[in-house]
């Protein structure tokens, strides 16, 4: 990799919610660790797709980082400065720089705007430009992003899904941003849409030079942006590596398991793939279990797996793994026959 500076480090992240509210936060003082110990980082430039199952805690990393909401514990550092010590006026700076994908292109778009308000709205309150240079960024945005120019005076609702999502796509490129956090933005489209949509975030990287956090459940759909995948399960980081090494040597049982999932075109080769289907559901983020919190469902779990939580470490260069018996395909074959 060319720079070695990390625009963005992650280290040891943990987000909290409390599960109740009132007179019975304060009796039992009950907790969600919604995120929990997490540490990554992510170069000028790079793709990394952050993958697991809903309520993992992929979307409350997103929006911590960006500190929408502030982290019970851990440290965000954007380009080199701690993004939960700054004032408001760093962190507007800070935000010029660091943007947001949402996941419904329905609800992130204001209804009683018109797409040149919307996307003009950034460069409005960073103060960036006159009127009429905005107007004209809107338009060479639009036309970046596959929409007319001309339908700069519409509202949201004379569009549908996938072109909403490029209007959002739009909004977020409007400040030239060094980091975009995309938060599923193709999960609520239709797959013919989502090959577009990831097509047209690939061609804005090349053009602008943004890194991406692709937060995704779709391993799939990951594999196609990404340089690299971390992989989350129940807050915790299980594994982290370029997507070549995770998709050809998944050393972590959980990533395995995903990977056996995800469909392969050719009908012969899918045949004859062994799916793995982990036993039961995953565990309340309310009581998770102790030790490795996947043993509740590791084929492959022993005792020691329940006792003792597995180290994040490095198992081969580039590539790290949070579990006690790491190792290329861990599991050796499907514990349920389909």
């Amino acid at each position: 990799m060319a720079e070695k500076t990390p625009l963005l480090k992650v280290e040891h992240l943990s987000k909290d919610f409390p599960a109740e509210s009132g007179v019975f936060a304060k009796r039992f003082a009950r907790k969600v660790s919604a995120v929990n110990d997490v540490s990554f980082e992510i170069y000028p430039g790079e793709t990394l797709g952050l993958v697991g199952e809903s309520g993992c805690g992929k979307s409350t990393t997103g929006r911590t980082i960006m500190r929408l909401t502030n982290p019970t514990a851990g440290k965000v550092y954007f380009e080199g400065k701690d993004v939960a010590a700054m004032n408001k006026r760093e962190l507007k700076e800070m935000r010029r720089n660091m943007q947001f994908i949402f996941q419904d292109p329905y609800a992130s778009l204001n209804p009683r705007m018109t797409i040149g308000e919307i996307v003009s709205e950034p460069m409005t309150i960073h103060n960036v430009g006159t009127k009429e240079e905005r107007m004209r960024t809107v338009r060479e945005l639009l036309d970046v992003v596959g929409l007319n120019p001309e339908h700069i005076n519409r509202y949201p609702h004379e569009f549908s899904g996938g072109q909403r999502q490029r209007i959002g796509i739009a909004r977020a490129f409007a400040l030239r941003p060094k980091l975009i956090i995309c938060d599923e933005p193709v999960s609520a489209l239709d797959v013919s849409i989502q090959a577009q949509v990831l097509n047209l975030l690939k061609d804005l990287q090349n053009r602008y030079g943004t890194a991406y956090l692709f937060i995704a459940h779709d391993l799939s759909v990951v594999q196609h942006i990404s340089d690299r995948v971390a992989v989350m399960y129940l807050g915790k980081m299980v594994e982290i590596s370029d997507w070549k090494t995770l998709y050809a040597e998944p050393h972590h049982p959980y990533t395995q398991s995903l990977l056996s999932a995800v469909p392969v075109p050719d009908p012969d080769i899918q045949k004859s793939r062994e799916r793995i289907i982990l036993a039961g559901d995953p565990p309340s983020p309310l009581d998770p279990p102790s030790g490795c919190r996947f043993h509740t469902r590791c084929p492959i779990a022993q005792g020691k797996c329940s006792q003792e939580a597995p180290e994040f470490r490095e198992v081969k260069p580039g590539h790290f793994c949070a579990c006690h018996f790491a190792e290329p395909f861990p599991i050796k074959q499907s514990s349920i026959e389909l």
